[in-house]
Parts: C-alpha cells; sequence; structure tokens
C-alpha cells in the first residue's frame, strides 16, 4: 500500500508524463509590478521572461485562443486579472496545440510565442510552470491552483 502511494505522488497529481513539465515555481514580484503601459514600449524590461509580473497594459480582457503572439506588456495584464496565459511555440504540432487550445475559456487565454525557453509555458501572476510536451494533466493543475489569483481579483 505504502508503494502504491508513493508511485502515484510521484506522477505529479494525474499529470501525463512526469518529466514533461518541471515543477511550478514562484518568482519574485517585479519592482515595476504598478507600471501602466499605454501604447506601445519595446524598452521595457522585466525580472522574468515570459514575465509574471512587472509593467503591464490594462484594457480590455483577452480571452481565448490568440493566433498572433502577445507583447509582455499585454501578458502581464492578463495575469494581473488572475487569468492564466498558456504559450506555446509556434511550431508546435498541431495535436498538442489543439489539446491547449481546449484548455481556453474566460480565465485561460492560449497563445503562440517564438521566444519561449521550452514548447509550452503556463504562467499565473508570480507563477510560471515549464513543459517540453503540452501535458494536459499538469497545465490543468496549474490553472486549477492559480486561476483567479491575481492582484485585480
Amino acid at each position: 500500500m505504502v508503494l502504491a502511494a508513493i508511485t502515484l505522488g510521484a506522477c505529479g497529481g494525474g499529470s501525463g508524463d512526469e518529466k514533461a513539465c518541471g515543477p511550478t515555481t514562484r518568482e519574485s514580484l517585479d519592482p515595476a509590478y504598478l507600471v501602466h503601459v499605454l501604447g506601445e514600449a519595446d524598452d521595457l524590461e522585466y525580472t522574468s521572461d515570459p514575465p509574471t509580473s512587472g509593467p503591464h497594459q490594462p484594457g480590455p480582457a483577452v480571452t481565448g485562443v490568440v493566433a498572433e503572439p502577445l507583447t509582455r506588456p499585454v501578458q502581464v495584464g492578463i495575469l494581473e486579472r488572475g487569468d492564466v496565459l498558456l504559450q506555446h511555440l509556434p511550431d508546435l504540432d498541431d495535436e498538442q496545440r489543439a489539446d491547449l487550445e481546449a484548455l481556453a475559456d474566460d480565465r485561460v487565454v492560449v497563445a503562440p510565442n517564438p521566444d519561449l525557453p521550452a514548447p509550452v509555458v503556463a504562467t499565473a501572476w508570480l507563477f510560471k510552470r515549464t513543459c517540453q510536451t503540452a501535458d494536459i494533466g499538469a497545465l490543468e493543475d496549474f490553472v486549477d491552483e492559480r486561476a483567479g489569483n491575481g492582484p485585480e481579483d
């Protein structure tokens, strides 16, 4: 019985391949998190990339599946509202992209990003999880834990 509990615990809470996603990490609050960005701003610096806090663009909520990469200020604006952003490399295979897009709703935005350090990166306010594949179980766990936890919630 103990062996079964240890084995189940190692699977990462019901996710698929236990090596597909790294652990969820908490990142430091960017000191510029109160800065509102109006218009284009290409010279902004962030303490992490993709960012989990920092200068952000207020505006209408971005929801669902987005076809084009989002600017970093828009990414942070999504997270500030308490939503989760699931970004993927543009060349992610069609099946994995479709699996990610199935997670999109009014609290989860899915978007391509050619500058990611891994094929899939999930971000929420101050939290990040990096994945080598679209591990839907691990990403659902991240959404369940982090959605609704932004400073505007």
